[in-house]
């Protein structure tokens, strides 16, 4: 039992805060929706009838679908807590309105009721999971989806628990659970609220821009499924599973309606029996899925839900009943979401990423409320044309769970061979799964491919494996601790830390020599897994031992896996012998020493760590970055903050930083603004605000946004997109972006103006001045669609920045139309010479009306630039300048041989030299 919930319940350190709020929200939603769920089918069930429950499902699965679609489309262009706030307030009124329609007592509200609370269900659900999974990335959603999973079970269940009771034995109504669920998701929305204001520092990994999504109709992704026999099953089993549940839904809720006549009798009963077939499930789930997945695989998993319907429709039809109906329905329910569900997410796993990206979401949704109306459709066949009862509808089931068995057993062997293919092509991505290899066919798949002569089939075999507890393992994964490449071995001894048994610990003695260091560490680990009293001793006689590769291989595994009283063994006598060590091991023991100093740093060990961040070897010093980012002690700030010059470093130094949070932005934006700093490192700053994304983040670099160069706010501008794109969230100072905006547009006229004027420049240095103003020109328009992005959905702005700068003159026209339409205020006002197809000379002349400046000659706009900020426009202005034999430029080429930036001064003074010779010659002629 310990194993089981040490499994379930892995919440580390910054997330315990953030995880009790979504399972509590996550709590209530399945709370109000179950509550929600017995009040609809009482209702309907005796306010209208049976017969009429193929027409709502028919209904519900007609509106459900677009409604799911406009809500994952405005979760693109709102910000998620805010789309979920106004849905949960909309959804919160209309619980108000329903109660009043219900006195009515008509039968177009109960079919009206019914609907919605299906809506309700499919949209509360949708949109707690994307949020989910806006606040946790990859690695934490397989460990924190599955609490939140069982949250909503035990919400499920205490909403139907609570239903029978409050009606049994409190005499509330049916219509007036209405009110407890609108209080209820009050509640919600405030823990929502607090959830995306509480957002925990998570590093980001994205290392390009995010490119437009390639939208595909309807029939496209239908010609994508239709060439994978994989898909087009995946299909066929999940249209069975929703047309064989509508059924059975139709004859469960029937027979029900039969046995308890009365609303309240039928609420309460319907209450307990949802409430109880959750716990149902949540046994189901935690006991039983991994071990079936474990020894029937994927095949046999699939194949329970249809087995076990069939026992109940023919119990149906043989003695048809309450009982055979809760046989039935609870067969369906809680089996569906726990074997059956995670059998059918783990038949995913063979598809390739893309096509996987591409189809899950419209498989997942659209063929599961089609099918449901196809159901609907049948229904309505069988008993209003043909006049079916309950006992011979179940003849019907019968029939669609034996093609749904044949589809099954087709899958069985479909999903072997498919998986087999994926991992040749190593196209399964265990990032976007939420689930752990754990199914029998596919380990033993895996196994299969450990017997490969391709080294990079076994190795990524392994990494598929790591952490999959299956004793089968042990033995063909042991065959690779010696194998001949490095990353086998490694990937190997992976696979053992989570499968340690003695008689494993006993071989890693034959590890502790092995040439790489990390192989060494682990080794040491496996070997402590099994030690109980002895492990500190063992440890204690590594660390002391003559052999240095095991010595600092055993620094190493303390440093990363050890308590705090076994890092107290590594005294500095250790460490010093190690930083000593000479020969072929003495790079391995400083490296080891330098990726353990983030754990076992004392006071003592500083002189160590100073030698190891002067260390020659790149290798060393980069793990002294990481170990720094761990300490985040302040004084070695600047340190890191030098090592962003250094290309090797950058990267590391970067997320360093990042991890010291907001402590250190008092010292980064010192740095960004001094402009004696290089500009590499003040650049690279902006991007480790990126990295951190809080509202003072934000905060920090739209205030510096106005402070810093022109060259500088470019970067300061691609940081705040990243967060705006990235934390959807967090808020933005629109008063500061659009005084940027503002600037950067009449930079842009100035420009258009100035190349007007320098049209007729031919010299070398005229030519040079023209690209670097028609380059100004393209970076000036990139800045502006960058700050739209800031105020407005920015893929809609990156699509139209596409567009317009494309050589297409149909997207170039939709593009000006789309932001003519969203485009307000100032902004449009700004932009629409630039947008509008009406020339340059007239745009360069509106550019100056609007933003009131004049420029009459080319000696003007040359001594504006001179005057900028922009260094290599300032450069190539001074250069041309000393052709035009101005007293006026040749002042200020004088007084920039004063500025700090090198080449600035440098081109200066060259340009000085080209005055004094075009004046020297024009005397002698």
């Amino acid at each position: 039992m310990k194993k089981l919930f040490g499994s379930i319940i892995d919440v580390r350190k910054g997330e315990i805060l953030l995880t009790v709020l979504m399972i509590v929200n996550y709590y209530l939603l399945l709370v109000t929706y179950y509550f929600l769920k017995p009040a609809r089918d009482s209702l309907f069930l005796v306010k209208v009838d049976p017969t009429q429950l193929p027409i709502v499902f028919i209904i519900t699965a007609i509106i459900t679908v677009p409604v799911v679609s406009l809500q994952n489309r405005l979760s693109q262009k709102l910000r998620l807590h805010v789309l979920i706030a106004a849905t949960s307030g909309f959804l919160i009124t209309n619980l108000g309105i329903l109660r009043l329609l219900i006195q009515w007592d008509d039968p177009w509200v109960y079919y009206l009721f019914y609907t919605w609370v299906s809506i309700y269900g499919a949209l509360t659900t949708s949109q707690f999971w994307l949020l989910a999974n806006s606040v946790y990335n990859a690695t934490q959603a397989k460990r924190i989806f599955v609490l939140l999973g069982l949250g909503g079970i035990i919400g499920a269940f205490t909403g139907g628990e609570v239903t029978g009771l409050i009606v049994t034995y409190l005499h509330i109504s049916t219509p007036d659970l209405l009110f407890i669920c609108m209080a209820i998701l009050a509640v919600t929305i405030i823990l929502t609220v607090i959830t995306v204001r509480y957002n925990p520092i998570t590093e980001q990994s994205t290392k390009s821009r995010k490119q437009p999504v390639k939208k595909e109709s309807i029939a496209q992704l239908f010609g994508t499924i239709k060439k994978s026999r994989h898909l087009l099953l995946i299909v066929g089993i999940i249209a069975m599973t929703m047309m064989v549940a509508s059924f059975v839904d139709y004859q469960f809720k029937v027979v029900s309606k039969g046995a308890f006549p009365t609303t309240e009798e039928l609420t309460s009963f319907l209450g307990k029996f949802y409430g109880r077939l959750s716990l149902v499930s949540l046994f189901l789930q935690l006991l039983l899925t991994y071990r079936f997945l474990r020894i029937l695989g994927v095949g046999g998993a699939i194949m329970f839900l249809p087995i076990a319907l069939m026992l109940g429709s023919v119990s149906m039809l043989i003695a048809p009943g309450l009982f055979a109906a809760v046989l039935l329905r609870g067969a369906d329910g809680s089996l569906k979401y726990s074997i059956d569900k995670t059998g059918r997410e783990l038949l995913f796993l063979p598809v390739p990423l893309e096509v996987k990206k591409r189809t899950k979401v419209f498989i997942d949704l659209f063929v599961d409320r089609w099918f449901r109306g196809i159901a609907g459709g049948l229904l309505l066949l069988c008993t209003m044309v043909l006049d079916l009862s309950v006992r011979q509808i179940s003849i019907v089931v019968i029939a669609l769970i034996v093609f749904w068995f044949c589809l099954t057993c087709i899958m069985r062997k479909e999903y072997v061979n498919a998986f087999r293919k994926a991992l040749e092509k190593r196209q399964i991505d265990l990032s976007s799964l939420n689930v752990n290899i754990t199914d029998g066919q596919a380990i033993k798949t895996l196994m299969a491919s450990l017997n490969s002569a391709n080294e990079r089939e076994v190795s990524y075999a392994l990494y598929m494996l790591t952490g999959t507890k299956d004793k089968r393992l042990i033995e063909p994964v042991l065959k690779h601790i010696s194998h001949k490449t490095a990353e086998v071995r490694r990937q190997a001894v992976r696979v053992l830390q989570t499968l340690a048994t003695p008689d494993v610990a006993s071989q890693m003695y034959d590890l502790l020599h092995d040439s790489d260091p990390q192989i060494r560490r682990d080794a040491i680990s496996i070997i402590c897994q099994h030690a109980g009293d002895k492990r500190s001793e063992i440890l204690r006689e590594f660390l002391t031992g003559g052999d240095f590769a095991i010595c600092s291989a055993a620094v190493g595994c303390i440093a990363r896996y050890g308590s705090d009283a076994e890092k107290e063994l590594i005294t500095e006598e250790i460490v010093t012998k190690l930083l000593k060590t000479d020969g072929s091991h003495s790079e391995a023991c400083r490296i080891q020493l330098a990726s353990a100093f983030g754990s076992i740093f004392r006071p003592n060990l500083k002189p160590t760590l100073t030698t190891l961040m002067d260390d020659h070897s790149p290798v060393v010093v980069r793990e002294v970055i990481q170990s720094l980012g761990q300490l985040q002690d302040p004084g070695y700030v600047p340190w890191l903050l030098k090592q962003l010059r250094i290309r090797h470093y950058r990267s590391e130094a970067r997320v360093a930083l990042a991890n010291y949070g907001e402590s250190i932005f008092p010292t980064l934006r010192q740095y960004i603004l001094d402009e004696s700093i290089s500009p590499i490192i003040r650049y690279n700053i902006a991007r480790i605000f990126s990295s951190v994304p809080t509202q003072a983040s934000v905060d920090t670099l739209s205030e510096l946004l106005e402070q810093v160069p022109s060259y500088l706010s470019y970067f300061i501008i691609k940081a705040l997109n990243k967060l705006r794109a990235n934390h959807s969230e967090l808020k933005f100072t629109h008063d500061a972006i659009n005084r940027v905006l503002v600037n950067e547009t009449k930079t842009y006229y100035e420009v258009l103006r100035i190349l007007q004027l320098h049209r007729n420049s031919d010299t070398p240095s005229g030519r040079l001045l023209a690209r670097a103003l028609i380059e100004k020109q393209d970076q000036n328009l990139e800045h502006i669609f960058r700050l739209l992005g800031l105020s407005y959905p920015p893929q809609d702005i990156y699509n139209a920045y596409l567009g317009l700068t494309s050589h297409r003159s149909v997207l170039r026209a939709n593009a000006v139309e789309f932001l003519d339409n969203v485009l307000l205020g100032e902004a449009k006002r700004m932009l629409a010479p630039i947008l509008d197809d009406v020339g340059t000379e007239f745009a360069a002349k509106r550019g100056e009306e609007l933003f009131n400046f004049h420029l009459e000659s080319t000696e003007q706009g040359v001594a504006l630039l001179i005057d900028g900020d922009d260094i290599w426009l300032k450069c190539c202005a001074m250069y041309h300048a000393g052709t035009m034999a101005s007293q006026q430029l040749r002042d200020k080429i004088t007084q920039a041989t004063e500025h700090p930036h090198q080449l600035v001064k440098e081109t200066a003074e060259l340009a000085l030299r080209i005055v004094d010779d075009f004046q020297n010659r024009k005397e002698m002629e």
